[in-house]
């Protein structure tokens, strides 16, 4: 019976397509086997020199009782699939190996380090990228733009729970990155986790991680607004029977079949290797990161700075794309850049990649009226600056949007 490998080789020799192999980032490492390395090798100097593929025939007369096959397990796509997967446990098995080395050492620092660098480089052996013929693919746009006039609602992705969201991001879409930002206490975190509830409500597993605030929290929040009683009653114990029967009809219904994950391990998810690597596993329909600035940057080793946030800033956009998954972030805007416009693009902390890399940014503000806070649209392919007041009730707990008009003046 013929391997992945052996069955990609013979693939590629027999239908002379070595592009949708090499377009896919197979190399030579990919190709465990020293045999099947060495025809691989053969094949891509052939194609160098000759500029094609060599045939079944030059092939086995440089390597003579080569099991070439013409049966295979599945398309080129599949064989790819399986090649960059087998590859992936290859550099983890490698990578595990050394690590238990280094933890026999008792060397903790060295393991970890050993550990970050495994996954990413095993986060990056899959390659995502494609090349489109614009001109051969007319019929397929035609199709996307029928479908986008007849969606009534013109989202082309996940609502957001907020109108005025929904108008900048046209819906929580893959490949998006969101940007929450704005000072100390202005309802950052109980936004984006109305942005889970809506994304878990419209079907789709979120993957909530949290440097702000923790698990239990988060769940009081969630809770609270599903069953519509006060969060903070729920902590503190003092809800009526009503409200307790409430409670245990939205928390005991059955289960929908998609989760909705918030992971507590948070040491696990301190790099972008680690957020790849829950996203290996947990394959959810969109990230968020409640307090992105908190991140560790690989490539610097630090955490903070203006190199790591704007490493992280990146990074995120990259994993976003890589995953072809939505990813959601809050991070910090500073008061010294807060000026009598009030929040702006320019108030993000210590980096303007938050604003470069992001496809939407949102500001939130506090104002002086208790539980009001301003929804404001920094910046968005899709729509103005504009601002929306967002109220909160608690009582029961819930959410109002009073959008400014087209002719209010707007502090831009």
């Amino acid at each position: 019976m013929s391997t992945i490998e052996e069955e990609l080789i013979s693939y590629v020799t027999l239908t002379g397509d070595l592009v949708e192999v090499t377009s896919a980032g197979i190399t030579t490492e990919h190709f465990q086997d020293p045999d099947n390395r060495s025809v691989y090798e053969t094949v891509l100097r052939h194609r160098d020199a000759y500029g094609e593929v060599p045939t079944p025939d030059v092939v086995l007369r440089s390597h003579p009782g080569y099991p070439l096959t013409d049966e295979f397990s599945g398309s080129a796509e599949y064989l790819i699939a399986e090649l960059h997967r087998a590859a992936r446990r290859t550099l983890l098995d490698m990578g595990v190996d050394a690590v238990a080395t280094a933890l026999e050492k008792d060397d903790v620092d060295g393991a970890m380090s050993l550990l970050q660098i495994t996954l990413q480089r095993v986060a990056v052996t899959q390659t995502s990228s494609r090349d489109v013929d614009h001109a051969a693919t007319a019929p397929d746009r035609l199709e996307r733009y029928r479908n986008a006039r007849d969606n009534e609602s013109q989202l082309l992705g996940i609502p957001t729970g907020f109108e005025c969201l929904d108008e900048a991001t046209l819906g929580i879409q893959p490949q998006q990155m969101i940007v929450l930002t704005g000072l100390a206490k202005s309802c950052k975190t109980t936004i984006m986790l109305r942005m889970v509830r809506a994304v878990h409500d419209h079907g789709r597993a979120p993957l909530v991680v949290s440097f702000e605030m923790p698990e239990p929290e988060i769940s009081r929040r969630l809770d609270g607004f599903v069953a519509g009683i006060n969060p903070k009653s729920l902590q503190t114990g003092q809800i009526s029977e009503a409200e307790w029967r409430k409670l245990e009809q939205a928390l005991l219904r059955p289960e929908p079949t998609h989760p909705l994950v918030i992971t507590e391990d948070r040491g696990a998810v301190m790099t972008l290797s680690g957020l790849q690597a829950k996203i290996d596993v947990l394959q959810p329909g969109a990230l968020f990161v409640d307090g992105a600035y908190f991140l560790q940057d690989e490539l610097s080793r630090e955490t903070g700075t203006p190199l790591a946030l704007t490493n992280v800033s990146r990074g995120l956009k990259q994993l976003a794309l890589r995953n072809e998954l939505p990813v959601i972030v809050t991070t910090q805007s500073l008061p010294h850049k807060v000026g009598a416009r009030g929040l702006t693009a320019n108030s993000l902390g210590y980096t303007s990649a938050w604003v470069q890399d992001a496809d939407v940014v949102i500001g939130t503000e506090a104002t002086e009226e208790e539980f009001h806070y301003i929804l404001k649209i920094l910046a968005s392919r899709n729509c103005p600056p504009q601002e929306t007041v967002i109220s909160i009730h608690w009582e029961p707990p819930g959410f109002e949007e009073e959008r400014y008009g087209p002719d209010a003046d707007l502090p831009y």
